[in-house]
């Protein structure tokens, strides 16, 4: 689909990131075995046509790109407990060990480069920002999901910014477990960051009760809404 290359070629020439912030971040494009993907997340769980969009953090650093070139972790901490999570909403997503192409649900990021340093390297607003106004905002225009999910701090950041959600709480610790109506009619979610920390800030049951509404909400979703433009 001409529109979707586009959007994976937009990811692999950005360099806005890069050059505001060098020693910092990287892109993945730098790689000759960097997949052709907006989201290295949706080798995974990349539904064209999905009924959630869900936005988590980082696709982590360097050296973890390099180490599974371009992929996943069979057991990657983060998606084992999101596969359990989706599972609670109902949905019947496929183990992240293996592409799930048929379960309606896509997985992206706050940001689509990789850090430079520790996995847990902090994320930067400014990466954020851009990456969603550059990438975020297209993403969404071509999926239309009817559910979008926020997670962690970069990722309610994100969503928050796309959707023009400003009179929603800034900070996750305050935003998760609620929900939003965006103005085109998408019901919007706030969460915690479901890997190993996140748990520690949002407990398991929180996150577990969280993820049920947000199956509820799937089960009985609107139509897309209407495409975002920018600034809205």
């Amino acid at each position: 689909m001409a529109e979707f290359d586009e959007l994976i070629a937009a990811r692999k020439c950005c360099r806005i990131c890069v050059e505001r912030s060098p020693g910092k971040i990287r892109s993945c494009a730098e790689f000759d075995f960097d997949p052709d993907v907006v989201s290295h997340w949706e080798q995974w769980l990349g539904h064209r046509n999905p009924k959630l969009l869900a936005v988590g953090q980082d696709f982590g650093n360097i050296g973890y790109f390099v180490r599974c070139r371009g992929r996943d972790e069979p057991d990657n901490k983060t998606n084992v407990n999101l596969y359990r999570l989706l599972r609670a909403a109902r949905l019947a997503v496929g183990h992240p060990s293996r592409r799930d192409n048929s379960t309606p649900v896509f997985l992206t990021n706050s940001i689509l480069c990789v850090k430079e340093g520790a996995m847990n390297s902090p994320i930067r607003s400014s990466w954020v920002d851009a990456c969603s106004e550059r990438h975020l905002l297209p993403l969404v225009s071509f999926l239309r999901p009817p559910v979008v999910v926020g997670m962690g701090n970069a990722g309610w950041r994100a969503v928050r910014h796309v959707f023009a959600l400003h009179d929603a709480p800034r900070q996750i610790s305050r935003a998760a477990g609620s929900d939003w109506l965006a103005r085109d009619g998408t019901r919007v979610f706030a969460v915690g960051h479901c890997g190993p920390l996140g748990v520690i800030n949002r407990p398991w049951p929180q996150q577990l009760d969280d993820w049920r509404r947000i199956g509820a909400a799937v089960s009985v979703c609107h139509p897309a809404g209407a495409p975002l433009r920018s600034g809205e």
